[in-house]
């Protein structure tokens, strides 16, 4: 590499990470904000799935066409309304607890959020069905109008690995 070419790759890293806009650099109490602003949606949908309210849960769902949501490593959801028919199709009857832990918040900027938690669920039914399962969620949360909504995200549970 000549001496010129290295001189104008160092100005294109420089250029590239030092002369950048500051629109998108979030204060630390802006941060704050996502970060609780986000963690009461999460309590809000939480909430909603204990008490079967499939309706109001699936508008947590962005209408974005850029949703995605994958389970295990395979696209399960392309859209809200691809979700909102799975939480149909629980039934009245069907309630989901979800506890989250070892939750991360972080705030990407303005109105973008990425969130990784584990978590545990469990399907309570009619007649005593039971069914409990869990492993780690990662969410992509955008500000829209009318609040926080989940852009994209991929829960997975862990495989027993050999060895």
């Amino acid at each position: 590499m000549t001496n010129m070419a290295k001189l104008c790759l160092c100005f294109a890293v420089w250029a590239g990470s030092g002369c950048g806009s500051d629109t998108t650099r979030l204060t630390e109490a802006h941060a704050a904000a996502i970060r609780d602003s986000v963690s009461v949606a999460m309590e809000e949908f939480r909430n909603l799935g204990a008490a079967a309210d499939w309706e109001a849960a699936g508008n947590f769902y962005s209408e974005s066409p850029a949703f995605r949501f994958y389970e295990n490593g395979e696209l399960r959801y392309e859209s809200a309304d691809d979700v909102r028919a799975a939480l149909a199709g629980l039934g009245p009857g069907m309630r989901v607890t979800t506890e989250y832990s070892e939750t991360d918040i972080e705030p990407l900027a303005p109105g973008l959020a990425h969130v990784r938690s584990r978590f545990e669920s469990t399907l309570i039914g009619e007649g005593g069905f039971e069914f409990t399962y869990g492993g780690a969620v990662t969410m992509l949360w955008v500000h829209e109008t009318g609040g926080w909504r989940i852009l994209s995200g991929h829960s997975s549970a862990p495989v027993p690995r050999g060895g």
